[in-house]
């Protein structure tokens, strides 16, 4: 009967519905409460166990079982350690549902009704193994020493017991451990895994992370806007995440696009345009990214009468605002008279 408490007892009954459109409207939460209004808590001999329509489900082994939440699930108690039976009323086949759960599968025949759809009755045990229970929000919260955890009252698995301390906010579970932080759904679905990142805090919409040095962002779903690794520095500015890597600095879009590298010593936003520094080198691009005038071509760029002047070494020319080229960066000297540009090149 041990093994009993280690296993997921699938109570399969198959009770018809009223083949009407209004009868399987009630194929619902409300249709299925009555099942678990028939479980009941008895006593023998000092020890307790669960009915259900008078069937014995769980044996007589227990020193205390207390309903929670309208017999959706029990608090189970066996000397000074307490445990978890799990209630779940669902579609599932028992075959196909004992291959979800792990566990090993229990048929209980019902009488049945009007031939319509089958219902299964479960009833999944967790071993009396926690220091301490109790059942908040629709979970069991439970605790093994300094160690925290959750189950559904179902008795399925959302967070192992293995957390310093667990915290509900926005809709989340925030965990911790040690000097580790993460973050994962109701349900338990990883949104930030614990252990990745040493610091996590929510900012404008994302998930702003730290590990080490290095800082990332991440979307409220746990998908990646700036990996946690790549760069020192992050801070939002027009609209834009604006970077930096040791010396190195770029510039992102929101969702995380990129517009300028991380690689220009220097980045400008100026007449619409962004301007660039590497080194002695001098660049211009679009707010999208677009070169007008690649970084490296030139030493120096000044907006004059609608164009770009440009030089190289000691060479000067002429390129449109767009970058298309008016005069090529070969000419000792350019000026401008009577409309005309008069070049000269030192010969």
């Amino acid at each position: 009967m041990k093994k009993l408490f280690k296993s997921t007892i699938l109570l399969a009954m198959t009770v018809m519905c009223v083949a009407t459109t209004a009868v399987r409207a009630q194929n619902s939460e409300d249709f299925f409460a009555r099942y678990y209004s028939e479980l009941r808590v008895n006593t023998h001999d000092g020890k307790y166990g669960l009915l259900f329509r008078g069937e014995v489900v769980i044996p007589y082994e227990y020193d205390a079982i207390v309903a929670q939440g309208d017999n959706r699930g029990f608090i189970s108690r066996q000397g000074s350690k307490y445990g978890i039976i799990g209630v779940g009323v669902t579609n599932y086949s028992p075959t196909a549902h004992a291959g979800n759960i792990s566990r090993q599968v229990w048929n209980f025949h019902i009488k049945k009704e009007v031939d319509e759809k089958d219902i299964y009755l479960f009833v999944s045990v967790v071993p009396c193994e926690y220091d301490k229970i109790n059942c908040t929000d629709g979970r069991f919260w439970v605790s093994k020493g300094n160690l925290h955890g959750i189950y559904s009252m179902s008795g399925s698995n959302v967070l192992p017991c293995e957390y310093d301390n667990i915290k509900t906010i926005d809709g989340r579970y925030w965990v911790s451990k040690g000097s580790q932080t993460g973050v994962y759904t109701m349900s338990g679905g990883t949104v930030l895994r614990c252990g990745e990142f040493d610091d996590i805090k929510t900012k404008d919409g994302r998930y702003w992370v730290k590990k080490g040095n290095t800082i990332g962002v991440y979307t409220m779903s746990g998908g990646t806007v700036l990996r946690c690794g790549e760069f020192d520095e992050i801070k939002t500015k027009d609209g834009r995440y604006w970077v930096k890597k040791g010396n190195a600095t770029g510039v992102y879009t929101m969702s995380g696009g990129t517009v300028l590298r991380c690689e220009f010593d220097d980045i400008q936003a100026k007449d619409g345009r962004y301007w660039v520094r590497k080194g002695n080198a001098i660049g211009v691009y679009t707010m999208s990214g677009g070169t007008v005038l690649r970084c490296g071509e030139f030493d120096d760029i000044k907006t004059k009468d609608g164009r770009y002047w440009v030089k190289k070494g000691n060479k000067t020319g002429i390129c449109t605002m767009s970058g298309g080229t008016v005069l090529r960066c070969e000419f000792d000297d350019i000026k401008t008279v009577n409309g005309r540009y008069w070049v000269s090149t030192g010969k």
